[in-house]
C-alpha cells in the first residue's frame, strides 16, 4: 500500500484536484503525522516516508511561513539522504514545493527564520481623515446601536457596530474606546491595546482622558496583566516602601503615604499600594521598573521630584510593574527637628519644605501627556536618563560641590578679613 502511494506520487497520479480541498483532506487524514514530523530525527523511516506521502497528497503549503518551511525542509532532507530512489524523488519534489533544493537546513537557519517570523512589523500610526458633519452624525447613530448590544453583553455584535461607526468617523474617540472595552471583555488584549494606542495617536484631551480611564475601567479587568494593554494605557501596579533608616522611619512614612495618594489620584490613576519597609536602607529614592513600565517609571520620578532619584530595571520575578523605595537624607534644623529636604508631605503638614501635591501632579500630568501621545519617542528620550541614572545624580552632586566650594571660599575670605581687623586692633 505504502509503496503504491509513494510510486503514485512519484509519477503524479495523486495530484490533488484543488489545494483548498486538499487542506481540509490533510486535517482529516493526517493522523499522527504532525507528531511524527515534530520528532523526525527519531522517527522510523517507513513511518516518516508514509507521512511525507500524505503531506504531498493533501497538504497546501501556500500559507506556511519561512520558519515552518525550513522545519519541513529538514524533515524531507532526511528522507532525501536516507531513502531509496523513489523516496528521494518524492522528497525532492516536496522540497521544491517548499522552495528548497535538496540541502540540509541548519539549526542556525531555522533559528534565524523563527526570529524573523516572530519579529513584529513596526506599528503604523493611526491617522484618520476628518469626517464631514453628515458622516459624524451617522457614526454617532451607529454607536448608539452598538451600546444597546453592549448592555446586552453581546460584545462581538457591539464591537462590530463600533468599528462600523469608526468607518464613517475615524476620529470618533468614544467609539474607539468602546471598541477597546469590548475587546478587553472578550479577552482580546492585542486589539484592546491597539485601540488604546489609536487614542494616543489622536492625542486630544478627550482621548488622553479616556486612556487614563482604561487604567481603572472594569472592562479591562481580564487583561490587566497583558504588557500590550499596559503599554497602551500606561497602567502600572506600583508598590511603595519606606527606605529610611530605622531611627527615621517616621520622617519618611508621611512621604510614602502622600506618594501613594498622588499616584492613585483621579488625575494620574495608577495602581499604587504601600508595601511596608524596605529591607535595605536608602539615602535617596529608588525606582525599579519592568521594561513595559519604562515611561510610567520616568513619570513617577517626576512626581517624586528628588534630583537624585535612581531608576533601575527590575531584574527579578515580581507581580509589580514598579517598586518604589522612598528615602532622603535627614538633617537637623536649628530647633533640633529632624527634617528631609524633598518631603512629599504637603506644606504645613509635616517636617521639611514639603510640596504642593496638586501642583506636582499637574506637572506630572503634562509630562505624561507627552508620553501618551508619542510613547515610542518618549521612551527613546527617557532611555538615556533611565539607563544612566547616576549621571544625573553626579551632575547634581558636582553642582552642589561647586556651590559648597564657593561658600567655603567666601567664608575663608571673611575669616581672613576678620584676622586683618584683629591685627589692626592690636596696632591701635
Amino acid at each position: 500500500m505504502l509503496r503504491k502511494l509513494v510510486t503514485a506520487l512519484a509519477v503524479g497520479v495523486l495530484a490533488p484536484p484543488g489545494w483548498a480541498a486538499a487542506s481540509d483532506q490533510w486535517d482529516r487524514t493526517k493522523g499522527n503525522c504532525d507528531a511524527v514530523f515534530q520528532n523526525h530525527e527519531a522517527a522510523e523511516l517507513p513511518e516518516l516516508k508514509y507521512c511525507m506521502g500524505m503531506w504531498e497528497a493533501y497538504r497546501d503549503v501556500v500559507s506556511l511561513n519561512e520558519a515552518q518551511r525550513l522545519f519541513m525542509a529538514k524533515v524531507f532532507n532526511r528522507l532525501y539522504k536516507e531513502g531509496d530512489a523513489e523516496t528521494r524523488h518524492v522528497a525532492k519534489n516536496a522540497l521544491a514545493r517548499l522552495g528548497f533544493a535538496p540541502k540540509a537546513a541548519s539549526d542556525e537557519d531555522l533559528d534565524a527564520a523563527k526570529a524573523a517570523a516572530e519579529k513584529k512589523p513596526e506599528r503604523k500610526k493611526y491617522r484618520p481623515l476628518t469626517a464631514d458633519p453628515g458622516e459624524q452624525k451617522l457614526a454617532r447613530t451607529i454607536r448608539e446601536q452598538g451600546m444597546k448590544l453592549y448592555k446586552k453583553k453581546d460584545w462581538a455584535g457591539a464591537v462590530e457596530r463600533f468599528n462600523e461607526a469608526l468607518s464613517h468617523d475615524g476620529q470618533f474617540v468614544q467609539a474607539l474606546y468602546d471598541a477597546a472595552c469590548c475587546y478587553g471583555l472578550m479577552g482580546d488584549a492585542a486589539n484592546a491595546g491597539e485601540y488604546l494606542l489609536r487614542l494616543s495617536d489622536i492625542g486630544s484631551k478627550e482621548a488622553l482622558k479616556l486612556i487614563r480611564k482604561a487604567r481603572v475601567d472594569k472592562d479591562f479587568e481580564g487583561i490587566r496583566d497583558d504588557p500590550g494593554y499596559k503599554r497602551g494605557c500606561g497602567y502600572a501596579r506600583i508598590k511603595v516602601v519606606n527606605g529610611m533608616p530605622a531611627d527615621d522611619k517616621d520622617a519618611g512614612e508621611g512621604s510614602v503615604v502622600s506618594l501613594v495618594d498622588m499616584l492613585n489620584s483621579p488625575k494620574l490613576q495608577y495602581k499604587a499600594e504601600p508595601g511596608g519597609d524596605d529591607k535595605h536602607t536608602r539615602d535617596r529614592p529608588h525606582v525599579w521598573y519592568k521594561e513595559h513600565a519604562k515611561n510610567p517609571a520616568y513619570i513617577v520620578a517626576k512626581v517624586i521630584g528628588h534630583p537624585r532619584t535612581r531608576l533601575v530595571k527590575l531584574d527579578w520575578e515580581s507581580d509589580w510593574d514598579m517598586i518604589v523605595s522612598w528615602a532622603d537624607k535627614v538633617a537637623v534644623n536649628a530647633d533640633g527637628e529632624r527634617t528631609v529636604k524633598y518631603s512629599l508631605v504637603k506644606k504645613g503638614g509635616g517636617s521639611g519644605a514639603g510640596v504642593d501635591p496638586e501642583k506636582r501632579m499637574d506637572e506630572a500630568l503634562r509630562e505624561e501627556d507627552k508620553a501618551l501621545r508619542e510613547p515610542d519617542k518618549y521612551a527613546r528620550q527617557a532611555t538615556h536618563v533611565l539607563e544612566t541614572p547616576d549621571r544625573m545624580a553626579n551632575k547634581v552632586d558636582s553642582a552642589k560641590d561647586r556651590v559648597d566650594g564657593t561658600v567655603n571660599t567666601v567664608e575663608n575670605v571673611g575669616d581672613k578679613a576678620k584676622a586683618l581687623e584683629n591685627i589692626g586692633d592690636k596696632f591701635k
